[in-house]
């Protein structure tokens, strides 16, 4: 009976999470922030150092590798560089301008449209998004000299080292072994399929030769339809937004504001339609209001307990990477929670600190929410267009039929 239970809860499981590749994206990122704030805050401690110092590390360590989804080694290596160069050139960047407030605002907005821009081109560009805006609020609210700018970039240096152990060493990502049989399998079709397509793109150069004075015109509509177009719609209305907000959260707190602004960029991140932001903003509004009352009541039940509030930290760093892409309410909530455990930890008065996030996240979802409904169009908007893109396609295509016929 209890081998068939487990099995049940197994194939739950398994259904739920196929390959348990959520569980083993969770496990990296919370690996390696623990092993990378470990070594950092020893790095630190050894040297007398501020444990802030710590920060940019341990905060690349835990977002980096949700990003990097290529099996084969040397596109893992590319994202991984190009993630820890887009956080390394934001942080310096925001803490050599925190100082000079027009600048500082010229270039969060510059992250924030540069960012939500290139969003459709895939995990690599979003994780270097998300990576440059938290980096860029970090170098603002740190506002390091120089001379710890510079210990700061050197201490981060063991970030990618880290995940990369982790992510290719300790957790790797190549096949199981009762996968194996699968992938060769799925690895001899792909490369019959290859010949096919080859042959099949060699006789349409051939035909393509000798038909050049034809225009093919629904070529020339697919590639000017494309599907990696940038995102510039989207990008500017999360511009927008991030100035509201930016404005309005420095009414409620000039250090905070950045909370309102975070709001903004992630409600727009992947969505669409004004219905898409709505529930977005929904769901971000219920998870900080239930993750700011958590890590309120532990740090106040637990004053004095740092084990119990830093596994605390652990379990909100692995419910986060768990559930933020799939479960956005969830993971809103277990990022809230580690934030206030974190400025807990720190001394600040938990209470205050909680209640000043939820206006800041509060205040930038209605911004978000006003500018969706005034300027994104609806779901029923967008199919209609789709559907019309669509028509326009297959009339480019019949026209061409019957270029071709005469």
């Amino acid at each position: 009976m209890i081998a068939a239970a487990c099995s049940r809860v197994l194939d739950r499981a398994l259904a739920q999470d196929p390959e348990f590749s959520r569980l083993r994206n969770a496990g990296r990122s919370t690996l390696a922030c623990l092993v990378t704030a470990t070594l950092d805050v020893w790095w630190t401690l050894q040297h007398h150092q501020d444990i802030t110092l710590a920060a940019p590390g341990t905060l690349f360590a835990m977002i980096a590798p949700l990003f990097l989804r290529e099996s084969r080694l040397s596109s893992w290596l590319v994202s991984l560089f190009l993630l820890y160069c887009c956080a390394c050139a934001s942080f310096a960047a925001s803490a050599l301008i925190a100082s000079q407030p027009e600048l500082r605002y010229a270039g969060l907005l510059l992250v924030v449209f540069v960012g939500m821009l290139c969003q459709p081109l895939g995990p690599r560009a979003v994780g270097s998004a998300l990576l440059a805006l938290v980096a860029f609020y970090l170098g603002l609210y740190l506002h390091p000299s120089h001379e710890k700018l510079l210990a700061m970039l050197g201490v981060m240096a063991s970030a990618p080292l880290v995940v990369a152990v982790v992510g290719r060493v300790v957790l790797p990502m190549a096949p199981r072994d009762g996968e194996w049989r699968a992938f060769a399998r799925a690895l001899y079709h792909g490369a019959s399929s290859a010949r096919t397509r080859a042959g099949a793109a060699a006789r349409g150069a051939g035909r393509l030769c000798a038909r050049l004075r034809l225009p093919r015109l629904a070529d020339v509509a697919t590639l000017t339809r494309g599907h990696r177009h940038l995102a510039w719609r989207t990008a500017a209305l999360a511009t927008i937004s991030a100035l509201l907000a930016m404005l309005a959260g420095s009414e409620l707190s000039e250090d905070r504001s950045m909370w309102a602004v975070i709001s903004t960029f992630v409600v727009f991140l992947g969505t669409h339609s004004r219905e898409d932001t709505l529930a977005r903003v929904a769901k971000r509004l219920a998870g900080t209001l239930a993750g700011a009352a958590v890590s309120a009541l532990l740090v106040i039940a637990f004053p004095h307990a740092a084990g119990v509030l830093i596994a605390a930290m652990a379990l909100s760093v692995f419910g986060w990477a768990y559930f933020i892409l799939h479960a956005y309410a969830r993971g809103v909530f277990f990022i809230t929670m580690l934030v206030g455990l974190v400025y807990g930890q720190l001394g600040f008065a938990i209470v205050p600190l909680a209640k000043l996030r939820i206006e800041e996240v509060v205040a930038g979802c209605l911004i978000s929410v006003a500018v969706a409904v005034l300027l994104m169009p609806s779901a029923a908007a967008r199919a209609a267009k789709a559907q019309a893109e669509e028509n326009a396609g297959l009339a480019v295509v019949e026209v061409e039929a019957n270029l071709a016929a005469d």
